[in-house]
């Protein structure tokens, strides 16, 4: 994914604040007159890697976009959001059932 793609991405899911990621798990819910809506503390590693590309990317894109909002962090450095990306999915590849966000939440503390 190229920065510009990256940044555009990134800073939406931060400005718009997205309350969830519509994925499919058994810990999904739907209510009335609403879009399905998943925890995400209980997304796995394994519904991750389920997703397909362009899913894939803009949950990643999210997550980052979520950890940068709880960071208050304005600024992003696209290089190492890419290094972080690649970090975790290596990780779930082998750890299906580790949490997404726990990963996320280990791999952005810096």
């Amino acid at each position: 994914m190229n920065q510009l793609k990256w940044i555009a991405v990134v800073s939406t899911a931060f400005l718009l604040s997205i309350p969830a990621i519509s994925v499919y798990g058994e810990n999904r819910t739907k209510q009335e007159n609403e879009s399905e809506i998943i925890k995400l503390e209980s997304l796995d590693c394994r519904y991750l890697l389920k997703l397909n590309t362009d899913d894939k990317e803009a949950t990643m894109a999210f997550l980052h976009g979520f950890m940068s909002g709880k960071k208050n962090e304005l600024m992003v450095d696209v290089d190492k959001l890419s290094d972080i990306s690649e970090k975790v999915i290596d990780r779930c590849i082998g750890r299906p059932n580790d949490s997404v966000l726990s990963l996320f939440e280990r791999y952005r503390r810096n």
